[in-house]
């Protein structure tokens, strides 16, 4: 079914597109009276950089609770020390690029400074996310090609909405787009296997109705038992008509009978206000008045957003029998554009960075890998009836990952991506027969992967290692090598293409391309992971201490 939103907020200048702060957003983590260093200071100047800080000291108190063992609260604290070291020495004023689009009052250094620490922050928080709880990993994902959208949108497109349809064998997929005011103004089909994008109606007319052939509403929709899509047009001058499509194009139609019934149905099953103050109270999920809307169910909870006033807004959820809802996120209007996955497990919505998915039950949060925030332009759109699909709309990449980085001066596109992340399985519910169109794990990843997770042993000092696989390139590492003993620390990132038990990781720093590069050996060995320096990495931790040791999995 359709559904009408309130349109999305306005394109924000370029140089804001690095930071989302939220309702609840915190300010820096230290006393900005008692700054003395050049960074600190500028770091308390801008209020979106105290807020990152602010977010980063929370993300990282999180983290450390979560472990388990000495060794692996050593291995966070040790990090979280050299990513503090590499931030200062980063974003230091004088080791900045300068950018000459700076704003009022910032000389091109200063703004150099504002755009490197609001771009290595929201990296550093969804690593420590991920050390929390790992992040939730499509299987694949697949972008609904842009080239046809741009053409028949040349003005509007890349900052258009989107609503989603599946057909009932998510072969296909009808994906209309929202005009200004967040109606649908023109219907398209996409079939993920081909990759093809096909009209599947006639677009709204620009401006008012005056002939009787003229659309002013596309107001309902609906996939047929013959596997052909319907959506209803108005004509204000005119009779309704019925479009029917497929992959070969479309045509107006009479409707066949179980759509028409579907579309007779369609004003009551598509309320999404369920709040009824003739319903006993204690009938009602406990919160849910008034000042609730887009109620959803999800096994045994429901979930449900609560306006406040003032564009601010909780997702809350409850379940038959609890005393009081549970608070799932706080912030502005992207928290109404949220999913719950049938299961009642997996709860989707917009966070500040990127797409995030609570367990309402347990509470806790992961990161959807392969998203990225910042500007809040990740939001979900819709999923498959059986929650193993799930649409979204991404600013310039489908596959941008905020535990990646950015570099701040490439500048970001923009436009919105339609996304399909295809995922495993909700805990709790039957592994389902995947249909031809469901694509299996990448066979780049195997199911049990030695490398990846957390590594924890010695050599000169303390010797830590976070692997993770390529978001873009699943048969790369990533490799976050951290050392330490007392009065030295060092990190670095390397990445490699692992050559059966062993990889040479060589590092690669996007935001600082003269950087020396620092290769280092890696070998697996029944559990035990081995690092030998091959190359110059003094550059990333000093004459003191190196990256030479042995490690087991932490965790």
């Amino acid at each position: 079914m359709i559904r009408y939103s309130i349109a999305a907020t306005a394109m924000v200048f370029a140089s804001a597109l690095f930071v989302a702060t939220s309702a609840l957003a915190s300010g820096p983590s230290f006393d900005c009276a008692k700054a003395t260093r050049q960074i600190d200071k500028a770091i308390c100047a801008w209020e979106t950089v105290g807020s990152l800080d602010g977010r980063m000291a929370d993300a990282y108190k999180t983290a450390l609770g979560a472990q388990k063992g000495e060794a692996a609260i050593a291995s966070v604290k040790a990090g979280q020390q050299a990513w503090l070291s590499q931030r200062d020495r980063r974003c230091a004023l004088d080791a900045v690029k300068p950018n000459p689009n700076s704003e009022e009052g910032l000389s091109p250094q200063e703004f150099g400074q504002l755009m490197c620490l609001q771009a290595i922050y929201p990296e550093r928080i969804a690593q420590l996310m991920d050390i929390t709880a790992a992040p939730l990993a499509p299987l694949d994902v697949k972008t609904v090609p842009a080239e046809p959208l741009q053409a028949a949108y040349p003005d509007d497109w890349q900052q258009a909405g989107y609503q989603a349809l599946f057909s009932p064998d998510k072969s296909l997929m009808a994906l209309g787009i929202e005009d200004s005011a967040g109606y649908v103004m023109h219907v398209w089909l996409y079939q993920p296997a081909s990759g093809r994008l096909v009209k599947a109606s006639p677009r709204t007319h620009k401006g008012a109705a005056e002939k009787p052939e003229d659309i002013s509403e596309l107001n309902s929709w609906s996939w047929g038992k013959d596997g052909r899509f319907y959506v209803r047009a108005r004509r204000p001058q005119g009779e309704d008509g019925m479009f029917g499509a497929d992959m070969e194009g479309y045509a107006e139609v009479k409707p066949p009978a179980d759509v028409a019934e579907k579309l007779a149905a369609y004003k009551a099953a598509g309320q999404t206000v369920r709040y009824n103050s003739e319903i006993p109270e204690d009938e009602r999920s406990p919160g849910l008045d008034d000042n609730s809307y887009n109620e959803q169910k999800g096994g045994a909870f429901t979930a449900w957003d609560q306006r406040k006033g003032h564009g601010s807004f909780d997702l809350l959820a409850a379940r038959a029998g609890d005393e009081e809802s549970r608070i799932i996120a706080s912030g502005g209007w992207e928290l109404e554009d949220f999913l719950f996955d049938p299961s009642g497990t997996r709860l989707f919505y917009n966070g500040e960075d990127g797409l995030v998915v609570t367990d309402p039950d347990s509470a806790v949060t992961r990161r959807l890998k392969g998203t990225r925030g910042m500007d809040l332009e990740v939001r979900p759109i819709n999923m498959s009836a059986n929650g193993d699909i799930l649409v979204y709309w991404a600013a310039g990449s489908c596959t941008d990952d905020a535990a990646d980085g950015i570099d701040p001066h490439v500048g970001d596109d923009v436009a919105r991506r339609v996304c399909l992340a295809y995922l495993p399985p909700a805990v709790g519910t039957a592994t389902s027969t995947p249909t031809h169109e469901t694509p299996p794990a990448k066979t780049g990843v195997a199911p049990a992967d030695a490398w990846v997770g957390e590594w924890a042993g010695g050599g000169e000092g303390t010797v830590t290692a976070t692997i993770r696989r390529g978001t873009a390139k699943p048969d790369y590492l990533v490799i976050d090598l951290v050392t330490g003993v007392p009065g030295c620390s060092g990190a670095v990132t390397l990445y490699g293409k692992p050559k059966g038990a062993a990889v040479l990781g060589e590092s690669y720093d996007p935001k600082n391309p003269s950087a020396p590069v620092c290769r280092v050996e890696l070998s697996l060995d029944k559990g035990v992971l081995k690092t030998e320096v091959a190359g110059p990495c003094t550059y990333y931790h000093g004459g003191s201490c190196g990256f030479d040791g042995t490690m087991t999995r932490d965790k």
